[in-house]
């Protein structure tokens, strides 16, 4: 929109086609600005759904003020992070605006089959992903009103389910794969040298994208041989560098460009040479990969790579849990399905099933 000086009251149906249409096969991004379009022409041409989307007016008055001390309740208790935090309030904010009354909120006129009603509605027309969001916000709601002394009643055991979304597994990378990102980033030239990093941090290390671009020259502790990131919710992680990494780091260093703006290890090699977005990190898996031939891929898909290699190795899900920063163990707890070896040993031989 900046580049055509295009205004709000521009966008329509025609500008999205032309916008899609600039997306030839083989740019980088095609698949997912294609397969976001049809939600984006929603939005703008359907007054309804723009209007149920809008949050602003949930967040004014008596019913703000309680939002803000949910929050405060998920920042302080849990080490929820500020994005979750937003998020939930943007799913539930309509529920407590439709309690507010006055100067006050009724936190008791809050019963099972309102709190239902307003998920049915709230959640009509969302995937059911985007559903489960909406019920995982709610009970949050509901946990924070209960501990508060707001209601008297635990209402979000009567929180009906979402719909049932198709169980995936965690995709990570085969050595093979690996190795062909690497070889498609030429250690003859910077840019070569600097991706080479990239992928070997990200998929020994198990970095989000984020974290990776985050990586400052006073992170890497090379006397002691590790490295500190800083995770989601502002969570300090100190992991050990393999020797592998620390090699392909010091390679990159030695030919980062000297005026670089700022201490961030990677950095653009073009003027401002400044550090690199969380974009531009899974950029350069995304043309590694497409050089490769390894089609669409991007840097979470390292990210899996690394816990699943724990996993494989005969390590437990804690290990795989403290590499990967998570707070919360079910978060980690999906990689014990990519263990096979371990799976099998648990499957009844056929023949031998008791009657």
């Amino acid at each position: 929109m900046e580049d055509h000086g295009l205004r709000l009251e521009d966008l329509g149906g025609g500008l999205l086609d032309e916008f899609a249409a600039g997306f030839v096969p083989g740019t980088p991004g095609r698949v997912m600005a294609i397969g976001r379009i049809p939600a984006v022409r929603r939005f703008l041409l359907e007054p309804s759904s723009r209007s149920r989307r809008t949050p602003a007016a949930e967040a004014a008055g008596p019913a703000g003020a309680e939002l803000d001390a949910w929050g405060a309740w998920q920042r302080d208790q849990a080490a929820i992070s500020e994005g979750v935090i937003r998020n939930r309030r943007g799913w539930a904010g309509g529920f407590v605006a439709g309690l507010a009354d006055g100067d006050a909120v009724r936190w008791d006129d809050a019963g099972v089959a309102m709190v239902n009603a307003y998920i049915a509605g709230r959640g009509k027309g969302y995937s059911p992903a985007s559903c489960s969001l909406l019920v995982s916000a709610m009970r949050s709601l509901l946990r924070w009103a209960l501990a508060t002394g707001r209601i008297d009643r635990d209402l979000s055991r009567g929180i009906l389910r979402p719909r049932a979304t198709r169980a995936t597994l965690p995709r990570g990378l085969t050595p093979g794969q690996i190795d062909a990102l690497l070889a498609a980033a030429d250690p003859a030239t910077r840019t070569g040298v600097r991706d080479r990093a990239v992928v070997l941090t990200l998929a020994r290390l198990g970095l989000r994208a984020g974290e990776a671009a985050g990586l400052t020259l006073d992170d890497i502790d090379w006397a002691a041989g590790r490295l500190t990131v800083i995770g989601k919710g502002q969570r300090r992680l100190t992991l050990p560098l393999p020797a592998d990494v620390g090699q392909a780091l010091v390679a990159w260093l030695r030919v980062r460009p000297e005026g670089a703006q700022d201490r961030a290890v990677f950095v653009r090699l073009r003027a401002p040479a400044r550090k690199l977005t969380s974009a531009g990190i899974s950029d350069i898996i995304v043309h590694l990969a497409g050089r490769a031939g390894l089609g669409v891929m991007h840097a979470h898909r390292l990210r899996h790579t690394a816990a699943m290699n724990v996993i494989a190795a005969g390590g437990t899900l804690t290990e795989a849990r403290e590499l990967l920063g998570h707070s919360r163990a079910d978060s980690t707890r999906v990689y014990a399905r990519t263990d096979l070896a371990s799976l099998r040993a648990l499957v009844v031989p056929f023949g031998q099933v008791p009657r």
